[in-house]
């Protein structure tokens, strides 16, 4: 945060939230997608994820650029589909119930660390795309 010059207080002004809750959001160390994309957007950038797996031969990637209002989780549905990973298979290797891992995309949001334990589980490679948001002439 120091490196864009934001304060945790700054940032807890920034979101309306009080500096005990951003304090303990890093403290976890993690966060739900909806807010880390909240976070970023108030500070100017974009944020987006990609699942990517390499191969011998040229690394292969799902990434996609999502315009403004698209679905948070499309980037994990994507890779899901390319990769032949079901809901299921993906809830019991993560020890969660089918319910709760679709609940994730009817509501369209996860903890970023459940993103890094799919890749973890899958030998994929997780892609964080921080960019500043492009203007409007």
């Amino acid at each position: 945060m120091a490196s864009i010059g934001v304060s945790k207080p700054e940032l807890a002004r920034l979101m309306g939230m009080s500096p005990q809750n951003i304090f303990a959001y890093f403290q976890r160390d993690d966060m739900r997608l909806s807010l880390a994309q909240r976070v970023v957007d108030r500070l100017g950038y974009e944020l987006s994820f990609s699942l990517e797996r390499e191969t011998q031969s040229s690394l292969c990637e799902v990434e996609i650029e999502l315009p403004q209002g698209m679905n948070r989780l499309a980037f994990l549905r994507i890779a899901l589909q390319k990769y032949g990973i079901s809901r299921k298979d993906l809830a019991e290797k993560l020890g969660l119930n089918y319910t709760g891992v679709n609940r994730w995309f009817h509501v369209d949001d996860m903890a970023i660390s459940y993103i890094f334990d799919i890749a973890e589980l899958y030998g994929l490679k997780v892609k964080t795309i921080i960019k500043p948001k492009q203007t409007g002439n």
